[in-house]
């Protein structure tokens, strides 16, 4: 896994890793798996989306990005991704 850069949290790193095996999912299902509400996670698949880490899929459904299985693999680093 690559280092986090200064706009994400720690958390982030268990959402994306839960979505790589999860393949996509919903706030809900989400939050029922990680120490985070609802809408904490809607925040942070946002903000993992503005920077390309996640792919929205429509309502409440993200995925992980190509890009996001890069950085979890260490290839990326997310300080150098652009908003």
């Amino acid at each position: 896994m690559s280092e986090r850069a200064d706009w994400m949290r720690p958390e982030d790193d268990h959402l994306l890793a839960l979505l790589r095996t999860e393949r996509k999912d919903t706030f809900n299902a989400i939050a029922g798996q990680l120490p985070l509400s609802r809408e904490q996670v809607g925040e942070r698949c946002r903000t993992l989306a503005a920077y390309g880490l996640v792919e929205h899929l429509g309502s409440d459904i993200y995925t992980i990005s190509p890009l996001g299985k890069k950085y979890l693999d260490g290839e990326v680093d997310a300080s150098e991704l652009e908003r």
